[in-house]
């Protein structure tokens, strides 16, 4: 097995303070949420109001304690699958699953703490699960929803402030580790001709020697050079300098011609990157 060479690190002391923001950000959602949902209950916590002010702090604090706990999946969510693009539709439905999962979560793990922890429950923890589930499921996962659709506004915004955070771009990879018998050893990028996806690995052909890392065409392309490397299918990648020319065949679809021989298929979606830089002869 193989391992590319990782983009830069990100800081890990910055790991905690934002795992930290998000759960207070969380904590504080879901304490709103609650306050606003059940006024009357606040206002009978107060002296002789009827409610056991102790005990009513008690179970909002938990409860917003667990909304709290799933704040970082919704974040996750909405950043790594945001509801956007050609696939906006299985997305939505992945989003409507979480959310309908992790409400599930949060009403069986309520019950428990009320019953074990708050001994405010006095039926069966099935039964209390079950009503739970047809009082408050819906709430909850409008609630949820909302807390998505915050996440999905702040992913936007940011992604809007990026290119002017970004200015200062990253050096395009110029080399991989691939693990070879046990050891480790590094391949330069100016010698792979062909980059081909298999599976979970991707093949670096460079020339008669193939390496494989594990790694995924889509992650990889974005750290070469577009000067040196082109994707012309989607599971093949080329470098530049190694095409001796490309055919055109009916369909709009083609073949490119490496210097040593090698002949590889030309999606036609991608032709267009190569009709400038070669001369296309047709089939």
């Amino acid at each position: 097995m193989s391992y590319a060479v990782p983009l830069p690190p990100a800081d890990r002391r910055d790991l905690a303070p934002r795992w930290a923001r998000e759960f207070a950000a969380g904590f504080g959602y879901w304490l709103a949420f609650l306050l606003v949902l059940e006024p009357g209950n606040i206002l009978r916590s107060l002296p002789h109001g009827g409610l056991d002010w102790d005990q009513e702090v008690l179970r909002i604090t938990a409860a917003s304690l667990l909304g709290a706990s799933v704040t970082p999946a919704i974040l996750a969510l909405a950043q790594r699958h945001p509801i956007e693009g050609t696939g906006r539709w299985r997305r939505a439905g992945l989003h409507l699953a979480a959310w309908v999962g992790l409400a599930a979560i949060l009403i069986v793990a309520s019950c428990v703490a009320a019953e074990w922890l708050l001994e405010r429950e006095r039926q069966p923890l099935a039964e209390a699960v079950a009503d739970h589930l047809v009082l408050n499921g819906p709430l909850l996962v409008f609630c949820l929803a909302g807390l998505d659709g915050i996440a999905h506004a702040a992913h936007f915004f940011r992604r809007t402030q990026a290119p002017a955070a970004q200015t200062p771009a990253l050096p395009y990879l110029s080399r991989v580790s691939v693990k070879t018998r046990g050891r480790m050893q590094v391949v330069e990028l100016d010698q792979v001709d062909w980059i081909e996806s298999q599976g979970n690995y991707l093949a670096l052909h460079c020339g008669q020697e193939v390496h494989l890392i594990r790694e995924t065409s889509r992650r990889l392309e974005t750290q070469l050079d577009p000067q040196r490397f082109a994707r012309i299918h989607r599971r093949t990648i080329v470098a530049l300098d190694r095409v001796r020319g490309v055919r055109r065949l009916s369909g709009g679809d083609g073949v490119v011609r490496l210097r040593d021989g090698t002949e590889l298929r030309l999606s036609r979606g991608f032709r267009a990157q190569l009709d400038g830089l070669f001369d296309v002869a047709k089939a």
